[in-house]
């Protein structure tokens, strides 16, 4: 895996701007959705593939016992699963 560095700036509102070399790199494209995660002092950013989302919720749900649709505590075992 090749190692880039680049240097940021954080706006007075707390917002980074990804610089297109980065984007490209791990493959975040334009109105796409990703995830970020604190690793001790620094974050992680990944590109999430929504499209696959209903199948993995599905069997999730199945994998519990239930309908997707119907699931009350739908988001503590959507934590648990993805995070």
């Amino acid at each position: 895996m090749i190692s880039t560095k680049v240097r940021i700036r954080i706006s007075s509102k707390g917002q980074v701007v990804i610089p297109k070399i980065v984007r490209e790199s791990i493959g975040l494209r334009e109105n796409t959705t990703a995830t970020m995660e604190i690793k001790e002092k620094s974050v992680e950013i990944r590109p999430f593939p929504v499209e696959n989302i209903a199948k993995k919720w599905k069997a999730v749900a199945e994998k519990h016992g239930g309908d997707a649709r119907k699931l009350v505590y739908g988001d503590r075992l959507y934590a648990k699963e993805f995070g």
